[in-house]
């Protein structure tokens, strides 16, 4: 499925269609494993003899420049004949092969075509090797697709983070640790990964350099120029040095002399990634140099490794760096401080028990507090509670939620889980796979459906207190309150595990199995990076949370979070119904740089797209601090249909033209998530003696409308015929009935 602009698909407005079919018959060959076996063989070979007999660093640099250039360009599944962006696991992958060959470095030049052939040959040798695998005998097919799909994950999913988030994450996180590390390290792994960043920030003004030297070749119609781009190019690396000395007078004219240049400078990139020792010296203090050097692997270095496992557990996610035979480094893969920052720096810690054991502790109390500074941040008007307590009084056992948020009458529950993914589950280990996703996705369900039901079944009379003080933590629970539930990691498998139906599959959880929607703490960060209203960050959470209420998806939060700045997630639930969607290439539009607004209080509503009058409603709302159903109302508003709502304002503004408003005197609309009814009413009339009088209306209606239809959250509004308002003269909420509760037996013990 491919975001457009085009009409209602399958009930997702703003989406539309791709043939699935197609693409697989494209990307996939009937092949058996023994056919896939062979391919892999043979591409391995293509690949290692290509490396050998010619300049490697030129084409490891190469490659990671098309890389760095192509990032975050939407691959164009119709175009057949088109080379798509190199993926970072393949150029992760060159690297390792360079690694593993010793004895003489040739320097023969590669022409265009073939780095293109070369390139194909990468994608084309992963690809073999995730189908080449033995299809593991299993009475539940559904299980050995998820582990293969594990394993394509491991493969290819990179950056759990935008560089931003990352930075603030890591940066925030080492700096708990930097006493004890510098007592068992010799230095503070803060600084350590200051470093790395610095290195990607060196590389990344090298390539700018590079690019616009390029520029200027193409576009320049001053000789000289020309000359002082191709002089660069020249002084960049020994091979272009060697290339123009052997040709470079042979061109007179212009043009000619601009084609050489560019020619050329296909073997100069090498410079960009080869950073001289003397620069690192100037840029690092000693200590940081060594910590480089811990970084970094020599040519040859991975000669004995087996290369089946470079795949999934490839040495260069830990140590990035090429260290070359004159002491310069190569850093042709710098964006791995931002892909595997906690690999890296997990590594340099390892062999040292006490900082690994503070370490693991502060990632703990790290992703709790950030979680709760992120909610502050983004509900300004929520009150927001870090380790609260409670005991059940049936069992006498104390239970501890982690982030627990109020905002008006709806309660949100974080749960953090700061524990990594096992080796054996990335590589697709069925047993590792199913521990792994319990305790990190399905506890956490559990632990937050604890509270909620403690809240439901006691009320006022429930009793919550701080951790770290004692001090009692008011909920207000003597009005309704709605509650939802969320898991938050700093990793997991993506799509994999966003979406419930994969660990339903594995037998980990019921339909009626409590559930907490997964995010990463960087998904959650890009959350509110894009939602950067309180209005829309509490809109979102509500729907994300209800999401799989309505439709079984294979996406990631980004996919989700592209589809409510698309459409506000309202989506045909009848439509959808027995169908799975599948996300494909729908992400670009928080793929983008976003700076978000400071005062998140402004109102601004993101991907729900309001008529003019229901637009002002949500404004006067929101501004009326007083309102206890503010948040109620918004919601309610909020998931309606858009149409729905423009339909209903345009026979408003009739009527109150006076003309006649047709078909039935109050008017309605609603949308249904799963258990719950949504419904805005608009009651007009002529006139009306008082509040009172209105209260009794607004709740005759409300009622009358829960008989008939089964309404759970209604908003009623009064419109007069003579009204001086732009809005609404009058507005009720009324919340009847609770989302149904997982039994006991439904839930994982």
């Amino acid at each position: 499925m491919r975001g457009h602009h085009g009409s209602d698909v399958v009930g997702i407005p703003g989406y539309g269609l791709i043939d699935r079919d197609a693409i697989a018959n494209r990307e996939f060959q009937n092949w058996t494993e023994e056919e896939w076996r062979t391919e892999f063989a043979r591409t391995r070979e293509c690949l290692t003899t290509f490396l050998r007999v010619r300049d490697p660093f030129t084409v490891l640099a190469k490659t990671s420049m098309r890389h760095m250039i192509g990032a975050g360009k939407e691959r164009s599944p119709q175009a057949q004949e088109e080379l798509p962006p190199l993926e970072q696991a393949e150029v992760e992958l060159v690297q390792a092969l360079l690694l593993t060959q010793d004895g003489p470095q040739r320097g023969a030049p590669t022409s265009p075509r073939n780095f293109v052939r070369f390139w194909h040959l990468l994608g084309r040798h992963i690809s073999s090797f995730i189908r080449k695998q033995p299809e593991k005998p299993s009475d539940k097919p559904i299980v050995e697709f998820i582990s293969r799909r594990a394993r394509v994950y491991t493969i290819y999913y990179r950056n759990l983070f935008v560089k931003e988030d990352c930075e603030e994450t890591l940066l925030s996180l080492l700096a708990r640790v930097d006493e004890i590390s510098d007592r068992e390290l010799g230095y503070k792994l803060f600084d350590a990964y200051r470093a790395l960043l610095r290195i990607l920030n060196i590389v990344t003004q090298r390539l700018d350099t590079f690019a616009k030297c390029v520029r200027d070749l193409y576009v320049s119609k001053d000789r000289q120029v020309v000359l002082d781009s191709i002089a660069f190019f020249a002084a960049a690396t020994p091979l272009a040095g060697r290339l123009w000395r052997w040709g470079g007078h042979r061109f007179t004219d212009l043009e000619g002399l601009k084609a050489a240049g560019f020619q050329m400078s296909e073997m100069a990139s090498a410079w960009i990634y080869t950073l001289p020792r003397a620069l690192l010296a100037a840029e690092f203090s000693p200590e940081m140099l060594g910590v480089i050097d811990q970084l970094s692997i020599k040519r040859g270095e991975l000669a004995n490794i087996n290369l089946e496992h470079i795949y999934m557990n490839n040495p260069v996610w830990r140590r990035p760096f090429v260290a070359l035979e004159d002491g310069n480094l190569f850093a042709a893969l710098p964006q791995m401080a931002v892909s595997f920052p906690f690999a890296m720096m997990e590594g340099l810690m390892k062999g040292h028990p006490p900082l690994e054991k503070a370490y693991e502790d502060a990632k703990s109390a790290y992703l709790e507090s950030a979680i709760a500074e992120i909610v502050r941040r983004a509900m300004p008007s929520a009150k927001v509670y870090e380790q609260v307590l409670w005991t059940d009084p049936e069992t006498g056992k104390g239970y501890e939620n982690d982030v627990v948020a109020l905002i008006g009458n709806t309660i949100f529950l974080f749960e953090a889980k700061a524990g990594r993914i096992a080796d054996a589950a990335r590589r697709g280990g069925v047993l590792s796979l199913e521990k792994n996703f319990k305790e990190l996705f399905v506890e956490p369900s559990e632990q937050a459906w604890r509270l909620q039901n403690y809240l439901d079944t006691h009320g006022p009379q429930a009793s919550l207190r701080l951790k770290k003080t004692g001090q009692a933590v008011d909920l207000h629970l003597d009005r309704k309150k709605v509650v939802y539930k969320f898991s938050v990691c700093i990793e997991h498998f993506a799509a994999l595990t966003s979406a419930k139906h994969y660990l339903r599959d594995l037998g980990l959880v019921t339909d009626g199995t409590a559930w907490a929607p997964v995010l990463s703490l960087g998904e959650l960060q890009l959350i509110e990076r894009f939602l950067d209203t309180e209005v829309s960050f509490f809109h979102y959470l509500t729907r994300r949370a209800t999401i799989e209420e309505l439709m079984d998806f294979d996406g990631d939060e980004a996919d989700l979070l592209s589809m409510y700045l698309t459409n506000g997630l309202c989506v045909d639930k009848v439509a959808l119904s027995g169908k799975k969607v599948i996300f494909r290439n729908t992400d670009a539009i928080v793929r983008k740089q976003r700076e978000p607004r400071l005062n998140r209080t402004e109102v601004a509503v993101h991907g729900v797209q309001l008529s003019p009058m229901w637009a002002a409603t949500v404004r006067e709302l929101y501004s009326d601090t007083d309102m206890r159903h503010r948040f109620d109302i918004i919601q309610t508003i909020l998931n309606q249909s858009p149409p729905a709502l423009m339909y209903m304002e345009r026979r408003i503004r009739r009527w109150r033209r006076g003309g006649s408003i047709g078909g039935q005197e109050t008017m309605i609309a609603r949308y249904e998530i799963g258990t719950q009814q949504f419904l805005v009413v608009v009651h007009p009339m002529k006139r009306i003696t008082g509040v009172d009088a209105w209260r009794e209306r607004s709740r005759e209606i409300a009622y009358g409308l829960a008989s008939m239809i089964g309404a759970t959250d209604c908003a009623v509004f009064l419109q007069l015929r003579k009204s001086k308002r732009k809005t609404f003269d009058g507005v009720s909420f009324f919340r009847m009935g609770q989302r149904t509760k997982p039994s006991s037996s439904e839930r994982p013990i």
